[in-house]
């Protein structure tokens, strides 16, 4: 076999996790609206998604107790597990799946790049700049029709956004701690377990008793196994192969399926305002993962005129 050869197959390797990782992606948001619908609390939500998910990572977290139960880690599941998780099941809850599926893709890049700008002082590419404005003005699309037409769903969308603002606090100090991806994964399944399991029995109101099998089946096993730990080691693969570049690009796509999706699942409609999010966010990812030599060679180009 030839190295081109090899190469090419690695890519197509590469590809294959990429889109499984977005199908994964794509499956939460429409999983999670399904269970939303079915009268799932939003508490029963996340101890499905973390007790399922703790039970069957239980020897791993044992393995690794050491690296895990440690103070910063309670503070990433704090935030990155039961504020997060709170936040976005809220979202579920109150509004469509479409837009879930256009704020919680659109906006996460978004909040990480502007939280990392202020909290880790990390400088952006103009590309990268060009990009959050495009999918920023998106974002502010569908709220401003959703204050203006249908505003009994802005609950819901100010849920997501609190979901992207915890997700974004999270990602940055997941960097500044440097704990490696296996140990992070393990660590916010525990941590929010623990902090979780008191407070749902004693205090927060739970349906779990009122569910069908299947419907708890489906969200112990996609909440708890793929979505929370297949789709990270698919999507590592895909940025270890691909790179975070190309990786960056291919999620763009899961606001399009998810969002298309939707629509017959639910029973929702298509308007404007989503129109134009889809367009704009589509636009600031597809931008913000152009090459560093992209805009070098455009400046080249207008000043050899």
């Amino acid at each position: 076999m030839t190295a081109q050869n090899s190469a090419s197959q690695n890519t197509l390797k590469g590809l294959g996790y990429a889109l499984a990782a977005v199908l994964i992606w794509t499956g939460f948001i429409l999983i999670s609206k399904a269970g939303a619908v079915s009268s799932m609390a939003v508490p029963d939500m996340l101890m499905v998604r973390f007790g399922t998910a703790c039970l069957l990572f239980s020897p791993f977290i044992y393995k690794h107790r050491k690296v895990i139960f440690q103070w910063r880690m309670f503070v990433l599941g704090a935030i990155g597990g039961v504020a997060y998780g709170v936040s976005v099941f809220t979202g579920f809850a109150l509004a469509p799946a479409t837009h879930a599926a256009l704020l919680l893709p659109g906006l996460m890049p978004v909040m990480i790049a502007v939280l990392a700008y202020f909290i880790a002082n990390e400088r952006h590419r103009l590309s990268s700049q060009i990009g959050i404005a495009l999918s920023s003005t998106g974002i502010i699309a569908l709220l401003t029709e959703t204050l203006l037409a249908d505003s009994h769903y802005l609950s819901g969308d100010l849920s997501f956004v609190i979901a992207c603002l915890f997700w974004g606090i999270f990602t940055v100090l997941l960097r500044r701690w440097q704990f490696a991806p296996w140990h992070a994964t393990l660590g916010i399944i525990a941590t929010t377990t623990i902090l979780f399991v008191p407070v749902y029995i004693l205090f927060l109101p739970h349906n779990i008793a009122q569910q069908s099998f299947e419907m708890l089946g489906l969200q112990a096993f996609y909440q708890g196994v793929m979505a929370t730990t297949v789709q990270m080691v698919l999507y590592a693969r895909a940025v270890h192969i691909l790179g975070a570049t190309k990786m960056g690009g291919l999620m763009a796509l899961v606001p399009v399926f998810a969002s298309t999706l939707a629509v017959p699942m639910f029973n929702e409609q298509w308007t404007t305002g989503l129109s134009v999010a889809l367009v704009m966010i589509l636009a600031g990812t597809l931008v913000s993962n152009l090459p560093a030599s992209f805009f070098t060679r455009k400046r080249k180009a207008a000043a050899a005129c």
